[in-house]
C-alpha cells in the first residue's frame, strides 16, 4: 500500500502544480483581456467625447453612447478643480484623482483594477483642463460572469483531473505490484521450504525476464533442496545402521553373558562333585543343566545371526497354501502337548507368490509356535489364507491373553519377549524375512481379545 499512496500523492501533486500554473495564466490573461477592454472602451468614449464636444447635444450624445454598453457604470468629466462637469448618473459618488500621478496626454489611458472581478477605473486626459474618468462594472454579462464562468469549469476541471489522479494511481498501483504480489508469493514458498512452485506469467509481460530468473533460482534451489533430503536420508540412515548395530551387539552381549555365567557356575558345581566321588547321579543332572544352558545359548547366537543375517532368498514361485500346511504339520506336536486345536480356512485358486520357501517357513513357524506359547491349555489357533487387492495374505490368531499398547510398541524389538522362558527372537526374526522377501507383515492385539500376525506377499 506504500507504492500506492505514493503514486498517488505525486500524481496529485503533478496535477496540482499543472493546474495551478494553467489557472495562473489563465486568469492573467483574462485579467489581461478586461483591461484591455476598459482601454479600448475609454479610447472610444475618448473620441465620442472629442467629436461632440462643442455639439449643444453633446450630455446627450453621451448618454446615448452609455446606454450602448452595459457594462458603464458612469462617467465623469472632471476638471482640475475635481468640480464634475458632466456625470450619466446624478448624486453619484465622485472618484477623486491624484492629478500628479494622472495622465499627461489623450492617449495615454489607465485603466485601474477594483475590488470586484472585472471592475476597472480608467482615467485620461481629454483636454488640458478636463479628466474623462470612466467607471466599468462588473456584474452579469460582463467579464465578471466571463471570469466566474471560467473559473468554475477550471474547477471542474480541476476535479476531474484529481479523480483521474486518483483512478489512475489505482490502476497503476494495480500493474506496480503485479510483479511484487508474485515475487512475494516466490519468497513465502521458499520461507515454507516448497521449491516446486513455479510463477507463471503472459506472453508479452513486461516482466518475463525477471519472472523467469525467479523461476530458475526456485529450480535450483528445488535441485540443492532434494539433494540435501537425500544426503540427510542417508546420514540418518547410516547413523539408525550404527545405533541398531551398537543395540545389537550390546543385546548379544547381555544375552550370551548370563548364560556363559551360568555355565561357569555349572561346571564349577560339576567339578566339586566329580572331586567329592558324588554318585553318577548327581553328576549328570548337573550335565543336563549345562547341555541346556549351551542349547540356549547356541538359539540365542543363531538368532542374531538370523536377524542380522536372513541370508539372500532363493525366490521362487511358490503356494502359501503349502506353506501353511507343512507348518501345521511341524507344528502339530507342540500343538497336541498343550490340546490346543488349530483351525486352518485357506483360500482357493489363490495365485502363486515369488519367495523363498523355506524362510517364510521358518517365519512362519515362529509365530505359530508363539500363538501356542501365549495360547492356554484347550484353546484354538485360526490360520486363514486370501487374496486381496493383488495381495495374497495369511494370518495367524490366537485365544490367547494379547499384550498391552505399551508392549505393542516394543514388541518387535530384538530379545524383547513377554513370556517367562522366551529368548524374543521369533518375532523380529520373522518380521525381518518377510520384509526381506518384500512382503509385510502386521500384528494386532489387545489385552484379554488375543493376537493376530498376519503375513502378506505380491501376488504373481
Amino acid at each position: 500500500m506504500k507504492i500506492f499512496y505514493r503514486q498517488l500523492i505525486l500524481s496529485l501533486l503533478f496535477i496540482g502544480v499543472i493546474f495551478g500554473f494553467a489557472a495562473y495564466f489563465a486568469v492573467q490573461s483574462l485579467h489581461t483581456l478586461a483591461e484591455q477592454s476598459a482601454q479600448a472602451l475609454a479610447a472610444h468614449f475618448h473620441e465620442v467625447i472629442i467629436a461632440n464636444r462643442n455639439e449643444k447635444q453633446f450630455y446627450h450624445t453621451l448618454k446615448q453612447a452609455a446606454s450602448s454598453f452595459k457594462t458603464v457604470e458612469n462617467l465623469f468629466l472632471i476638471n482640475k478643480e475635481n468640480k464634475v462637469v458632466f456625470s450619466l448618473k446624478e448624486n453619484a459618488l465622485v472618484p477623486s484623482i491624484d492629478f500628479n500621478k494622472a495622465a499627461k496626454n489623450p492617449k495615454e489611458i489607465r485603466p485601474t483594477k477594483m475590488r470586484a472581478v472585472g471592475e476597472y477605473t480608467c482615467v485620461w486626459l481629454v483636454e488640458p483642463n478636463l479628466y474623462g474618468v470612466l467607471h466599468i462594472k462588473g456584474e452579469a454579462g460582463g467579464l465578471r460572469a466571463v471570469l466566474y464562468d471560467f473559473n468554475l469549469k477550471l474547477y471542474l476541471i480541476g476535479l476531474g483531473g484529481v479523480l483521474g489522479a486518483i483512478l489512475l494511481a489505482l490502476v497503476g498501483s494495480r500493474v506496480s505490484r503485479a510483479p511484487l504480489h508474485q515475487i512475494t508469493r516466490a519468497m513465502d514458498t521458499i520461507a515454507k521450504r516448497r521449491y516446486s512452485f513455479r510463477l507463471s506469467w503472459k506472453p508479452k509481460d513486461d516482466f518475463a525476464a525477471l519472472y523467469k530468473k525467479v523461476n530458475s533460482a526456485l529450480e535450483r534451489m528445488e535441485e540443492l533442496d532434494q539433494a540435501q533430503r537425500r544426503a540427510a536420508g542417508e546420514r540418518e540412515r547410516a547413523l539408525k545402521k550404527l545405533r541398531d548395530q551398537a543395540r545389537l551387539l550390546d543385546l548379544m552381549a547381555h544375552e550370551i553373558k548370563n548364560p556363559l555365567h551360568s555355565l561357569g557356575i555349572n561346571l564349577d558345581v560339576l567339578k566339586t562333585k566329580i572331586d567329592k566321588g558324588l554318585p553318577k547321579e548327581s553328576a549328570l543332572k548337573q550335565v543336563e543343566t549345562l547341555e541346556g544352558q549351551l542349547a540356549h545359548l547356541q538359539e540365542v547366537v543363531e538368532g542374531f545371526f538370523g536377524y542380522v543375517r536372513p541370508g539372500i532368498p532363493k525366490k521362487e514361485r511358490t503356494s502359501v497354501n503349502e506353506i501353511i500346511k507343512s507348518v501345521c504339520q511341524m507344528a502339530s506336536a507342540d500343538a497336541e502337548k498343550s490340546k490346543i486345536q488349530i483351525e486352518t480356512r485357506l483360500g482357493k485358486k489363490l495365485r502363486d507368490v515369488v519367495v523363498d520357501r523355506n524362510q517364510v517357513q521358518q517365519a512362519l513357524h515362529n509365530i505359530v509356535i508363539n500363538a501356542i506359547h501365549a495360547t492356554g491349555q484347550g484353546g484354538k489357533i485360526a490360520i486363514r489364507s486370501w487374496e486381496k487387492r493383488n495381495k495374497v495374505l495369511i494370518s495367524v490368531k490366537d485365544t490367547g491373553e494379547g499384550v498391552s499398547k505399551e508392549q505393542m510398541k516394543k514388541i518387535f524389538e530384538l530379545y524383547y519377549t513377554t513370556k517367562k522362558n522366551g529368548t524374543g527372537l521369533g518375532l523380529p526374526v520373522s518380521k525381518r524375512i518377510v520384509e526381506t522377501n518384500k512382503g509385510e507383515l502386521f500384528m494386532e492385539s489387545g489385552v484379554g481379545k488375543g493376537t493376530t500376525v498376519t503375513f502378506m506377499f505380491p501376488a504373481m
